[in-house]
């Protein structure tokens, strides 16, 4: 480049913010997009787990064993083979961490002020209007990830890919407690759903 040609700084930005635009998660955070199979995988075994103990009417309390266990094990795989350069982050953006962890405080919250009311139903009618609290959840949970991927440029498409989840999620949510098939079945549809979900979101954007 000659020292007589003219650099146009806000031309220079927008084509900067283009091809940050453009890329995906498996782009800028290689090693993080593979989470999609792992939390999949995890939430298929989970959800089975608890659909087992649901049709065998075993101890509520073994459905946390079931969710905790898999899940717990997905992300201490998925800390230990995490790049480092994949965590960097600036004080501008969003932690993500800290978003699902606000998201998930309201959890706590609904279990203390719903206590009295899952007390006087039966077992397997608290357990799942607990469990579709969970998915709705969850479901907020990816539509706040995928908007805070905007401050990461992530491209469009796959914050979509939160968007779809959050919203499919949401509405299984509420038809758990209310429609007789999700009220027996709905750990396993939620479970299957989730592993379509993240196989379909993993093969669209690899």
């Amino acid at each position: 480049m000659s020292e007589d040609t003219e650099i146009d700084p806000d031309l220079l930005r927008e084509e900067v913010s283009q091809i940050k635009d453009a890329m995906g998660i498996q782009e800028r955070y290689p090693s993080r997009f593979r989470f999609w199979l792992v939390t999949g995988l995890a939430v298929l075994l989970a959800s089975s787990a608890s659909q087992l103990i649901a049709l065998r009417e075993l101890s509520g309390s073994l459905h946390a064993v079931a969710w905790w266990v898999p899940l717990g094990v997905a992300g201490l795989y998925q800390w230990w083979s995490t790049d480092n350069s994949d965590a960097t982050v600036t004080e501008a953006k969003p932690r993500i961490g800290v978003l699902w962890l606000s998201v998930f405080a309201l959890y706590f919250v609904f279990l203390v002020t719903l206590t009295p009311v899952l007390d006087g139903m039966n077992g397997a009618a608290g357990e799942i209007l607990l469990f579709s609290l969970i998915v709705g959840l969850v479901g907020v949970g990816y539509l706040v990830v995928g908007e805070a991927l905007r401050a990461y440029y992530i491209r469009r498409r796959d914050r979509w890919a939160f968007y779809i989840g959050g919203g499919w999620m949401l509405t299984l949510a509420a038809l758990m407690p209310n429609v007789d098939i999700f009220q027996t079945w709905g750990y396993a549809t939620f479970g299957i759903a989730f592993a379509i979900h993240a196989v379909v979101s993993y093969l669209a954007l690899k």
